[in-house]
């Protein structure tokens, strides 16, 4: 058995295995961060930073009399504290920044790929911002805004666009702050309502676009986004809403039986929201909060097969209440409902913003 001597610290076989094993979960720390990016750095530091916290570990319980009880358990202890700090404050820290900073996904490709005639659009927000995109003219007096999902930016949506514009419909396809082509360092996304905005005042002033006549379809973050403007923005006359979860931890709570576990997780859902708020300067807006201020307005959600997708679009539906539909695709991964069921889901799509967007069905072009 080792002795703890109050004499002053002491070197031994146990004081560095302490520091070996603290230098190894600092490791693992810093690779599990390094998946997302930067292996090698994060790796590096996780290891470093690993063995500074070992050995100053050892040199407090070595050189503090009064702790020397808990020398045996010293090494859990600092592991288990570590463990907390990573959980409830450097994850949501390091999710906070990647949400507020996202990657630029570059924007190659163009409309007319698609066989769609377009214009370059840029949109001011009232914050100043120039937001890029593309505008495909409007032959029916009606327009769409179209938002993407996460890390993604306006070439996502081309597959909607060309069956929208097909139709007839006006789309209006854009970068977020942040993203693709657009201005700005960081992303509002506890609340992206003023891009959304931009988007709405700019067919607001298109002589093709009735501002009576305006819809938007929005994939994952970007549907999101559109219901979270939708509570400000009367204008928008119907959203289609593909693969939404939830902006804040309000929009989980209360979890059910199958999902109570996640309650542990809580905290850090709760600390990511405080920090995405301080990242960027805006308060954060749940789903709910949002359904409740915009009212009766038509709605169509799309869940995939995921079990918490589908949780959460079902919870969506019941609190927006019959102006909603819920279309569930059991075997369909996130947002991917235009390529595993591409007729059904156009024509679902374009049935929905026909009866709740144009003043009357349009005419084939």
């Amino acid at each position: 058995m080792t002795k703890v001597e109050s004499a002053g610290p002491q070197v031994s076989i146990h004081t560095w295995i302490a520091v070996v094993v603290n230098t190894l979960v600092g490791g693992v720390a810093g690779a599990a961060f390094g998946s997302f990016g930067g292996m090698v750095p994060w790796l590096a530091g996780g290891l470093v930073l690993g063995a500074v916290l070992g050995l100053a570990n050892e040199a407090l319980f070595n050189g503090a009399r009064i702790l020397a009880r808990w020398y045996k358990l010293r090494t859990v202890i600092l592991v288990l504290a570590e463990a907390l700090l990573i959980i409830y404050l450097i994850i949501p820290a390091y999710g906070a920044y990647h949400m507020t900073h996202p990657f630029r996904a570059p924007v190659g490709s163009a409309p007319v790929s698609f066989d769609m005639a377009y214009e370059e659009a840029a949109l001011t927000t009232a914050d100043g911002v120039t937001l890029k995109g593309w505008y495909v003219p409007s032959r029916n007096k009606a327009a769409i805004i179209a938002i993407y999902g996460s890390d993604g930016n306006r070439l996502q949506l081309l597959w909607h666009a060309q069956a929208l514009a097909e139709r007839g419909y006006g789309v209006l396809l854009f970068d977020l702050r942040a993203h693709g082509e657009s201005g700005g360092e960081i992303f509002q996304v506890a609340n992206p309502s003023a891009d959304v905005k931009a988007a709405v005042d700019y067919l607001r002033h298109r002589e093709d676009v009735d501002p009576d006549q305006i819809g938007a379809v929005g994939l994952s973050l970007g549907a999101q986004a559109l219901l979270q403007a939708a509570a400000e923005e009367p204008a928008l006359k119907a959203i289609v809403s593909d693969g939404a979860a939830y902006t804040t931890e309000e929009d989980v709570l209360p979890l059910p039986s199958q999902y109570r576990l996640l309650y542990v997780a809580t905290p850090m859902y709760w600390m990511t929201d405080r920090m995405a708020e301080l990242m960027s300067g805006v308060p954060a807006k749940s789903l709910k909060t949002s359904l409740r201020q915009m009212g009766p307005r038509p709605l169509l959600l799309i869940s995939t097969g995921q079990d918490w997708e589908q949780f959460m679009n079902r919870r969506l539906s019941a609190l927006a209440g019959p102006a909603a539909e819920l279309w569930e695709l059991p075997d369909t991964a996130h947002i991917g409902g235009i390529f595993t069921h591409p007729d059904e889901y156009k024509q679902r799509m374009l049935a929905f913003l026909d009866a709740h967007v144009l003043a009357q069905a349009p005419t084939s072009p």
